[in-house]
């Protein structure tokens, strides 16, 4: 399961048909991002938007506007994913970002509750399914 962080709620209902949420991913491994295109190439509603090595690299991206979702890996060299994150949600409100990592849920750094982020997602539970759900929710 998924975990919601307090955040702000968004409200997104089942996508219109034959259009895709587009997903960027921001993950300082290519590893992941590789694996997460392959998850996201799989299905059907939702595309792969684009993909960041670093924190500030999200942050210079995400003004553009290009994008539904956001998959933010917590650490990273540099800008971490939660200061990365409550620099987009600044300025992206409608955006959805949902923070990841191989933390369990109580060992996340008490400033992910209040980075604007929707969601904490372990890494090693990204599915189709939950990404959906995730969606669905509003983050």
């Amino acid at each position: 399961m998924y975990t919601i962080v307090p955040s702000k709620s968004l409200g997104h209902d089942d996508v219109v048909a034959g259009e895709q949420i587009r997903v960027w991913v921001v993950d300082d491994q290519a590893s992941f991002r590789r694996a997460t295109a392959a998850t996201l190439a799989a299905m059907d509603d939702f595309v792969m938007a684009g993909e960041c090595e670093t924190g500030e690299t999200a942050v210079e991206q995400m003004r553009s506007g290009d994008g539904d979702m956001v998959l933010m890996d917590i650490h990273m060299p540099g800008m971490g994913g939660i200061e990365a994150a409550r620099q987009i949600c600044s300025v992206r409100t409608d955006l959805i970002i949902v923070l990841m990592s191989t933390y369990d849920i109580e060992d996340l750094p008490a400033a992910a509750a209040d980075c604007g982020a929707a969601s904490y997602l372990h890494k090693e539970r990204l599915s189709p399914d939950l990404l959906r759900r995730i969606w669905r929710a509003g983050g």
